[in-house]
């Protein structure tokens, strides 16, 4: 890859580190390490590999032993890493939650919204939001241990149909890039123009921000929310994978 579109990816990198923070983080030899306990979310616990590729995992895995859980690699982008993931793979690591990284320009993505979408600005009422609409098991834990303690500029967007949320999405702003998070829509109101209206609603703020693009993270199989996400304006950028030890 060439060396500026390396940069931007780095810069989304770290900007989604930063945007979904994890409870403990640390760097040793060039990886940056996260660790959220009672937190199942890959990218919560797991090590970012080194802006120049890396050579050895020990300080990973010295750091996961520490706290007692598997160690968990996320590689990216995953196609400048073959040598890592070979590596990874000869010491016995299993490979999952392969993911697309999708970019827009903001101006793209801010189109009218089909719906009326609630912009905060703080997390105090949106996490029940999130815990109603994101069914993982551990959304509570998400809500009191990522969720509040995202820091500004975010705008917490949701849509609401008879007093019950419908759906949402989180955008976390930056410099340069916004990146958009927590996407999701009450399954009896897909297709009726929620998401690209939490989309647009979300674009729009983030140009108040003066951000350039937007960036957000799909499973790479999802082939139903990437139409969504194209058809609003987004293109692929690159991809990542976690390894996770035995």
């Amino acid at each position: 890859m060439k060396s500026d579109r390396m940069s931007a990816i780095r810069e989304m990198d770290l900007h989604a580190a930063q945007a979904w923070p994890a409870a403990i983080v640390e760097e040793r030899d060039g990886w940056l390490l996260r660790r959220t306990p009672g937190v199942s979310r890959r990218r919560s616990n797991s090590a970012l590999t080194p802006i120049n590729g890396a050579k050895s995992v020990e300080a990973v895995e010295e750091f996961y032993r520490e706290h007692g859980v598997p160690v968990r690699v996320q590689v990216s982008p995953v196609e400048c890493h073959p040598s890592l993931d070979a590596m990874l793979g000869e010491r016995g690591y299993s490979v999952g939650g392969r993911t697309a990284v999708l970019t827009a320009a903001v101006e793209d993505v801010a189109a009218d919204p089909q719906v009326p979408v609630e912009v905060e600005e703080t997390p105090d009422t949106w996490v029940k939001v999130f815990t109603e609409l994101d069914h993982h098991d551990d959304s509570e834990v998400v809500a009191t241990s990522v969720i509040s303690r995202i820091s500004a500029p975010a705008a917490f967007l949701s849509v609401w149909e008879e007093g019950h949320p419908v759906g949402m999405g989180l955008v976390v702003g930056g410099s340069r890039w916004a990146g958009v998070f927590c996407m999701a829509t009450a399954p009896e109101h897909r297709r009726r123009g929620v998401a690209r209206s939490v989309l647009g609603a979300g674009a729009r703020w983030a140009a108040g921000q003066r951000a350039e693009r937007l960036y957000l993270q799909v499973e790479r199989d999802n082939g139903v929310a990437r139409r969504l996400y194209e058809r609003a304006g987004f293109i692929y950028s690159h991809g990542y994978h976690f390894w996770t030890s035995p």
